[in-house]
């Protein structure tokens, strides 16, 4: 599957593996330019104690879309033409922070039914008023893979008592198969076993590619 993704979408993966190995939510997002280089990167820092300059980090706002804008030096004009790049459905949070930047599109690798908030747009006369864009999910097999890492993520932090919150009753409502394949990764233990031989994200989401089929 890695060979067939486009460099932004390498470097998100590339971001949300980097924060799954630090033990924070595993979302990574990058900014790419008109010419489709990536300029900045960005990962969940929720619960990590550094970041690169100018990034947030150990803060309920350290979200991956946050930092890759953040750490975006392009001017007005070239923002207008270029893209964020995110693993997951930004949150009102980001949705809100995206819009609001120069950045005029948005191309998210997985749906998130619990906090995704792209519907956001086109609800206020203010959210009405840019041209912005969003691009759905390209790929039904990166998105398995993505969702199914996001389950193992919250089932190995929260224990297994969180199957029965209402987060993954609405998760199951739109990426059934995903979800039980984010169970059997947690039941596994595989996927851990990658992190701690410090797999990079190549091999492990090729890997993941063969698990959610």
């Amino acid at each position: 599957m890695w060979d067939t993704l486009s460099p932004p979408w390498q470097a998100a993966l590339e971001m949300a593996w980097e924060a799954y190995c630090n033990g924070t939510v595993p979302i990574g997002a990058v900014v790419a330019d008109a010419r489709g280089n990536v300029v900045s990167r960005g990962r969940n820092r929720i619960l990590d104690t550094s970041a690169p300059h100018g990034q947030v980090f150990n803060n309920e706002l350290a979200h991956a879309e946050i930092n890759a804008l953040l750490s975006l030096s392009l001017n007005r004009e070239e923002c207008n033409q270029a893209a964020l790049y995110t693993t997951m459905e930004p949150c009102p949070l980001c949705m809100g922070a995206l819009y609001m930047s120069n950045v005029k599109a948005v191309h998210f690798a997985a749906r998130d039914p619990w906090a995704g908030s792209i519907n956001l747009l086109g609800t206020t006369p203010y959210l009405s008023r840019k041209p912005f864009k969003v691009f759905m999910p390209p790929d039904t097999m990166l998105e398995n893979c993505l969702t199914a890492l996001h389950i193992e993520y919250e089932l190995f932090n929260r224990g297994e008592e969180f199957l029965s919150h209402s987060f993954f009753d609405v998760f199951r409502e739109v990426l059934p198969d995903a979800i039980e394949k984010g169970i059997g990764l947690h039941r596994s233990g595989e996927l851990r076993k990658k992190q701690k031989e410090g797999l990079p994200a190549k091999p492990v989401f090729n890997w993941l590619t063969h698990q959610v089929q």
